[in-house]
């Protein structure tokens, strides 16, 4: 945010503003689900290896997520073939989401079909996204894909679903697992917060000190301006 002094001198007393808080608001929000926690499937070896992370950054009235596939982190070169063929996440709100929330969708692999309410390993998430599962297709390591969610804010995906793993916020269903090509077993995989949100709050209330520094800055203000007439 950029402000316009009145004079030159002024710049001193806007700085302290600044410093006080007391510029415009500002807000941003951003969350990261690494979703690296095995719940099943075989082979059980693939135990805490991050698989994806979803990111979801607040945009105005909506959300705009990026899913990052890494399923080569997996030990052994189990994920050197695997390619992941669902993405499920919570939310709650106070509109329900139907295909029309979504938009913008983007990246090195597309969606293939979205479903509502889905119960996968004892999870009931309320979106399931689909990515294809045809030969030369696939949603492989290196790949991500992107999406916006309209009307609708970071918090309200922030809302752990219990299952036959831990309290969770995405899962992901992993297929073609095994070293070298051809893997036959696949595995499900959830996550929660790496990194919380990020909130600054709207109207900042200053300390006691800070009012009275800020009272020094007015006055000043108010007699640059009186020795100009």
């Amino acid at each position: 945010m950029k402000f316009k002094p009145i004079t030159t001198k002024n710049r001193l007393v806007t700085s302290a503003l600044m410093g006080l808080g007391m510029t415009a608001p500002m807000s941003a929000s951003a969350l990261t689900i690494d979703i690296n926690t095995y719940v099943t499937g075989s082979p059980a070896s693939g135990t805490e290896a991050s698989v994806a992370t979803l990111i979801l950054t607040q945009n105005g009235t909506n959300v705009d997520f990026r899913f990052n596939n890494t399923v080569n982190n997996l030990p052994e070169n189990i994920g050197d073939d695997a390619y992941i063929s669902q993405l499920l996440f919570s939310y709650e709100g106070s509109a329900d989401l139907t295909n029309a929330s979504f938009s913008n969708f983007g990246g090195t692999q597309q969606v293939d079909d979205i479903d509502m309410h889905k119960s996968n390993a004892g999870y009931d998430f309320y979106v399931d996204l689909e990515y294809p599962t045809k030969s030369g297709e696939r949603f492989v390591d290196g790949e991500y894909t992107t999406w916006t969610i309209n009307g609708v804010s970071v918090d309200n995906f922030l809302v752990s679903v219990p299952g036959s793993g831990p309290d969770s916020l995405a899962m992901v269903h992993i297929q073609q697992v095994g070293a070298g090509p051809g893997g036959e077993d696949s595995l499900k995989y959830v996550g929660g917060i790496s990194n919380p949100p990020i909130d600054h709050p709207q109207n900042p209330v200053p300390e006691p000190g800070s009012l009275a520094l800020m009272g020094i800055g007015l006055l000043g203000l108010g007699a640059m301006r009186r020795g100009k007439k």
